[in-house]
């Protein structure tokens, strides 16, 4: 069957693979992935394969896809070719994570320049992916700073950043689910790409069926994060305390579920009233906890609770919904215990919550909160945040100052 173009899929982790790829693999595309992991780029060569299992989360339906006949470059080592397909592809996709957006944005500075030097008049569309409030202007700052100032009209003219939200629930497979398959991705069956409608889209000659056009994206991309993520995020790190490992679980705990469901409701009142979103139903609250008591779709807590340094940024899944409660008189009072819960998540694998344990341990709790979530206590919301989420963390931990 003939293809209908290609498409270079920056980033061939979970999120690459699973939802990308298997998206536009299934829409007849020929697919491209590129990514920084030697170990990976050169395993998928090898295997020239993956599959793609995909539950129906309403029904418990599996759906089983396999994957094949695409092309791996790795972006160190292979980047003049790299940085051809960037600009030779009909679509680049990225599926990233913040710590990779400097060098992306930096190789897309150079498709830019590459196109100057050949004199091409090429529109290269880029769809940007990444669980991160604020994307399309990070990106866009990003470039333009890794651009001469003469390269800046080359820029405007011939790259168009498009904001997309890639939001399958892609696990790897645990023991019992894994197969000869070495990089099998379990998720579930979302049929659609959420992407920004723009008129360059309404243009093309060949839209991808699944691209779904949606005005205003970056609201969508907050109400993703803010009270989305922000419910996992709180259930992991109250669960993880108490010993417990997986999503269907944490959502049946007392503790964790009802703390969860609480900051679900701080953080979309927060979020509704910043934005002017309607009102949510109590079985749509209630919703967004027990979603997760799907036995058939289990995630692991741990990888939820990951890099939990990144998840106290300002502008991430706690901070963000705390100063919108804030800013609107709400007391996010479950979302920085939440929040506090997470300063005593410990997992030797993970570095970042190694440094965590090392800076509470040598810096003490108050300075580390400060510095993690960059608060600024001559700030007055920022002072109300930090005296939550220290009066929190002390409450967690159990210890009366008066019997010591």
């Amino acid at each position: 069957m003939d293809k209908k173009g290609c498409v270079l899929i920056i980033g061939a982790g979970r999120s690459g693979r699973g939802m990308l790829g298997e998206l536009f693999d299934r829409d007849g595309w020929q697919l491209i992935f590129a990514d920084n992991d030697t170990q990976l780029v050169e395993g998928l060569r090898k295997q020239n394969y993956y599959t793609v299992q995909m539950t129906d989360l309403s029904t418990n339906e599996n759906q089983e896809r396999r994957i094949e006949n695409f092309k791996v470059l790795d972006t160190v080592n292979d980047y003049d070719e790299y940085i051809d397909a960037i600009i030779n592809a009909d679509y680049v996709a990225t599926a990233l994570k913040p710590d990779a957006f400097k060098q992306v944005a930096k190789d897309l500075a150079a498709a830019v320049a590459r196109l100057a030097d050949l004199k091409l008049n090429k529109k290269v569309l880029v769809t940007l992916g990444a669980n991160y409030v604020g994307l399309y202007q990070t990106f866009d700052t990003l470039i333009r700073k890794a651009l001469d100032t003469e390269l800046i009209p080359v820029y405007e003219a011939s790259m168009c950043l498009i904001m997309s939200i890639v939001n399958r629930k892609n696990l790897l497979p645990d023991t019992a689910h894994k197969t000869e398959d070495q990089y099998r991705i379990i998720g579930d069956n979302k049929p659609v790409l959420r992407v920004e409608d723009l008129p360059v889209l309404r243009e093309k000659a060949e839209l991808p069926a699944f691209f779904r056009l949606e005005k205003n994206l970056d609201l969508a991309m907050v109400y993703k994060i803010w009270t989305g993520n922000l419910v996992q995020c709180s259930m992991a790190f109250v669960a993880l305390k108490d010993g417990i490992e997986y999503t269907n679980e944490a959502a049946h705990h007392p503790k964790a579920s009802l703390y969860a469901y609480y900051a679900a409701v701080e953080g979309y009142n927060g979020v509704a009233a910043e934005y002017h979103l309607p009102p949510r139903s109590d079985e749509e609250a209630k919703k967004t906890v027990t979603i997760f008591r799907n036995e058939e779709f289990q995630d692991s807590l741990h990888r939820i609770a990951r890099e939990p340094i990144r998840k106290f940024g300002r502008n991430d899944r706690f901070l963000g919904p705390a100063f919108c409660c804030i800013k609107h008189g709400i007391v996010p009072y479950y979302i920085t215990k939440c929040l506090a819960y997470g300063f005593f998540y410990y997992n030797e694998h993970d570095p970042q919550s190694v440094e965590l344990r090392r800076r509470i341990e040598n810096e003490g709790i108050e300075q580390v909160i400060q510095s993690c979530c960059s608060l600024h206590l001559e700030a007055e919301y920022d002072a109300i945040i930090y005296q939550l989420i220290l009066n929190a963390y002390y409450e967690i931990l159990g210890k009366n100052p008066l019997d010591e």
